[in-house]
């Protein structure tokens, strides 16, 4: 008998989702392939596994008997596999690290340069992914570490802030919308946005929804909402003088690409950006020397910001 992972994977997949076509398409197989992968793991065992009908597919009792050992199989090899590649780095001292497309493209350079500088023989790995994604990498054991505002404290992963940031406005450098609001030492009131229109992110991004109720808490109603899918094309749109952008203050290392002005807002909405990394996993000392000069980076002051208190 030669069992492999792979078919293990597709019979649990199947099992788990009472459908060959969700399967094959979930791990990019075609449904010819599919199928033959669990007729021979059937073969092999010399049994049936899995009841077909034309509607749905279910497990036959030895499916069901079969099931919770091929679990354990596959969650016992998957967790070796995650330990090795953690061991192997670690012997390395290397990294595989993920953040959100505009900390890659801001504040990840310069940090990643200064520590190849300091720690040559380091390797660094940077991945670039919205935060849900970089969440399931994490869990999954793919990253060491990610780096961002993540809202939710998940089973299995610890979140552990590493920096303050906080709500500021973004808004074209000649103060078009805002005018006088902006112009009395750098930092407005919420209400400074009433009847203005907004830069947003998707309703339901987690950034948005804090944006929103604060603006409802403050009753603050904006003109029209501009719903863009990321931070940085909010940036951009806010330079041509199309709305205000709300983000946090972190977004400053960005911002001073484009010709906008920042302003902090009051009363202020704290946040906390985060590090996040697997439960149970064995510490690298790599991870926090690279986490200590990340913040470092993350808190130094940028020239042209209009609030110097933002740092």
């Amino acid at each position: 008998m030669n069992l492999s992972l792979k078919q293990l994977k597709v019979f649990l997949g199947v099992a788990n989702t009472s459908s060959f076509t969700k399967t094959a398409q979930s791990m990019h197989l075609s449904q010819a392939a599919l199928s033959a992968i669990i007729r021979e793991l059937e073969t092999q065992l010399r049994c049936r596994l899995l009841e077909r009908t034309t509607r749905t597919v279910s497990l036959t009792e030895a499916g069901r008997v079969f099931y919770p050992t091929a679990m354990k199989i596959v969650e016992t090899l998957e967790k070796s596999v995650t330990e090795l590649n953690e061991l192997g780095r670690q012997k390395q001292s290397s990294l595989l690290l993920g953040c959100t497309p505009m900390i890659a493209a801001s504040l990840m350079p310069p940090v990643l340069a200064r520590f190849s500088q300091i720690y040559p023989t380091s390797q660094i790995e940077l991945v670039d992914r919205p935060p849900g994604e970089l969440v399931h990498m994490v869990e999954e054991g793919h990253l060491d570490a990610a780096f961002g505002v993540f809202f939710s404290q998940i089973s299995g992963i610890d979140r552990v802030p590493i920096f303050p940031t906080r709500f500021v406005a973004v808004s074209a450098d000649n103060n078009a919308l805002l005018g006088a609001s902006a112009a009395r030492g750098g930092a407005i009131r919420w209400t400074a946005l009433e009847g203005l229109p907004m830069i947003a992110l998707p309703k339901d991004n987690p950034l948005q929804r804090l944006i929103e109720a604060t603006l409802s808490k403050e009753e603050v109603n904006v003109s029209r909402r501009i719903v863009v899918g990321h931070l940085q094309t909010a940036i951009a749109m806010a330079q041509e003088g199309l709305g205000i952008a709300i983000m946090p203050s972190f977004c400053k290392h960005i911002c001073r690409h484009y010709r906008v002005r920042i302003d902090a807002i009051r009363p202020e909405v704290a946040l906390s950006f985060y590090r996040i990394t697997r439960v149970g996993r064995d510490p690298l000392a790599v991870l926090d020397q690279f986490t200590d000069m990340f913040t470092e980076a993350a808190q130094e002051p940028v020239a042209a910001i209009a609030d110097d208190e933002l740092d």
